[in-house]
């Protein structure tokens, strides 16, 4: 293999790799009460999407409106690898799949959307509503 072939396929491989080394995903706070995990709204004044620890990934909350919340698994539905939250949506480094901010796919290799949960609010909370 000549160097130029070489750099050209090490340059291609790395830059497959770097998504996968994205710093950690920072966790919300939130309580469980029951089956439902309660996060409070003010985290939404800087973000539209909010993560909080459960399972092994984590659950993606993204505001959709004042009072409209949508709250996703964040396990890629292609081969369970854990998804991360992008600026309008959701990302799997592992294979390349998108998912829109609701968790519908927006590009394959995934062909289902990911696992949904029921969400309620009021004035100060959102809660999640486990499965």
């Amino acid at each position: 293999m000549k160097r130029r072939e070489f750099l050209k396929t090490a340059c291609l491989a790395t830059a497959c790799i770097l998504p996968a080394c994205k710093s950690t995903v920072k966790y919300a706070d939130a309580i469980q009460q029951g089956n439902k995990l309660v996060v409070d709204k003010s985290l939404f004044l800087a973000n539209s999407i909010v993560t909080i620890a459960y399972n092994q990934h984590g659950i993606g909350i993204t505001k959709l409106d004042d009072n409209t919340f949508a709250a996703s698994l964040l396990t890629c539905t292609h081969q369970g690898c854990a998804v991360s939250v992008e600026e309008n949506g959701f990302i799997c480094p592992c294979h390349g799949a998108r998912f829109n901010n609701v968790g519908q796919v927006t590009k394959g290799p995934a062909e289902e959307n990911l696992t949904s949960f029921i969400t309620s609010n009021n004035q100060q909370f959102v809660y999640v509503h486990l499965l």
